[in-house]
């Protein structure tokens, strides 16, 4: 493993170790697991990087010594928030790691100690870097801020419904402001990017990526930039009404019983009435969105509405089409995550029915049949990842990420797709390839949508 491979692999478990520590006592086995993975990914940085390591943490970011960790920083966004929160700048690993010290460290970091002891194997604000040293503004950086901070500004929603608090609708404003000028300017790396899952905050993250996916298709569609971004309040916020349900019925591994199934089709009203409680004029939108982006082009889901399919909104119906192919898209704990192919065959199964026609030719011509992030097998048995949408008839730009004998490559290699034959479409989980990891890696070209 490389050392950005272990810094996101031990940013993951400590995330899980404060996460369970909150729930059980140290004691408790599942945290005892917990523990005992987190000091062996502590371990393992530490000693492949000669014996010291030092992450830092500055401004939306996690940095390896001096090495930005661009896509760890972006996955575990909560994480690093948290640390912030606790006053922590840098956290230095020395080998060998005691597993004590990384109980201590989970501990702080959740809120449950007021400290980590001072001459242990794990040091707080140590770092001998400072700001210069570290800071980057790359395009791919600006990029990834831009969706952090769309994530900042759904865990705030969440906060404020959950304390029953009025939403602040002007710092979302803010943020779409920055997605939009991102996802115009890099459209290649925003769709690139729109590909970031994440099981333990699926809400947020398939909200952003829905609101990249659809200024995208906005952008298409001819919208200017001030109906952009009243769209992109609404993708962003259309599913806040699940925060008003509960996470076990959202996470739910069966079929729902009736009681469950109502709790569900209740969401799109309580997002709509938070939006319209806090919406400034001509806000108003993001609340139709959200009560209507599961309502179908026909009429036939919910809630119902007593107008005219044609009469559903036109931001309304855009969402419904980008919404689908990101639910589709990602794993959750009642369904496996699909092929961006098989997302298409859906949106053009119910084209006509569930989605409005327009806007499913759209966005198949926007993303194209192999969309980017996309992994295709070829004839060799290797594993390609899409990096552009090809034009009509022309071979897509294609990384190698896997060897034909199931090697992965630390860096991707360019390959040309006019000689191979296409085999199949796989899913990222079942190749162990993060396609939103490889943006920085991957070079692709920036050009208008």
């Amino acid at each position: 493993m490389t050392g950005d491979q272990r810094a996101r692999q031990l940013l993951k478990d400590l995330q899980a170790l404060a996460k369970q520590m909150k729930l059980y006592p140290t004691g408790h086995p599942t945290t005892g697991e917990a523990l005992t993975a987190a000091t062996e990914s502590a371990e393992g940085l530490a000693s492949g990087a000669g014996g010291e390591v030092v992450m830092s943490l500055l401004t939306d970011s996690f940095y390896l010594d001096r090495t930005l960790l661009a896509h760890a920083s972006l996955e575990s966004s909560a994480l690093l928030r948290e640390m912030q929160r606790r006053g922590i700048e840098s956290i230095t690993f020395l080998s060998p790691v005691a597993g004590a010290d990384i109980a201590d460290l989970g501990a702080f970091v959740a809120d449950l100690s007021g400290d980590v002891p001072a001459e242990s194997t794990v040091r707080l604000n140590e770092s001998p870097y400072s700001k210069s040293d570290l800071e980057t503004d790359s395009s791919s950086a600006r990029l990834r801020r831009s969706y952090t901070r769309s994530l900042d500004v759904l865990r705030g929603v969440a906060g404020a419904l959950d304390t029953d608090e009025p939403i602040d609708l002007s710092v979302a404003s803010w943020a779409v402001e920055q997605l939009v000028e991102q996802t115009i300017s890099q459209p290649a790396a925003s769709l690139l990017l729109s590909t970031m899952k994440s099981h333990d905050e699926y809400t947020f993250f398939h909200s952003v990526n829905v609101c990249i996916l659809s200024i995208a298709l906005g952008r298409m569609a001819g919208l200017a930039g001030d109906q952009l971004k009243v769209l992109a309040i609404g993708a962003l916020l259309h599913d806040i009404g699940k925060i008003r349900v509960d996470s076990s019925v959202l996470q739910f591994p069966g079929r729902l019983d009736q009681d469950q199934w109502k709790q569900i089709k209740l969401h799109p009203q309580e997002g709509a009435a938070s939006i319209m409680a806090a919406a400034a004029p001509g806000q108003e939108i993001a609340a139709t969105v959200a009560f209507e982006h599961h309502a179908r082009f026909d009429g036939s889901g919910y809630p119902r509405v007593t107008r005219r399919e044609h009469d559903l909104h036109f931001f309304s119906r855009l969402v419904a089409t980008t919404d689908t192919y990101d639910a589709i898209t990602t794993r959750r704990s009642y369904r496996r995550a699909e092929t961006p192919s098989s997302a298409l065959g859906v949106l053009l199964k119910g084209s006509g029915t569930f989605y409005d026609p327009d806007f499913v030719r759209s966005f198949i011509e926007l993303v194209g049949i192999y969309p980017p992030g996309s992994l295709l097998l070829l004839d060799g048995g290797e594993v390609a990842m899409v990096t552009q949408t090809a034009e009509a008839g022309d071979t897509p730009d294609l990384v190698l990420v896997k060897a034909g004998d199931g090697t992965l490559l630390d860096e991707p290699e360019p390959i040309s797709a006019a000689d191979r034959t296409i085999l199949d479409h796989v899913v990222s989980g079942n190749v162990g390839v993060d396609p939103a990891a490889l943006l920085e890696k991957v070079g692709v070209i920036v050009q208008p949508v």
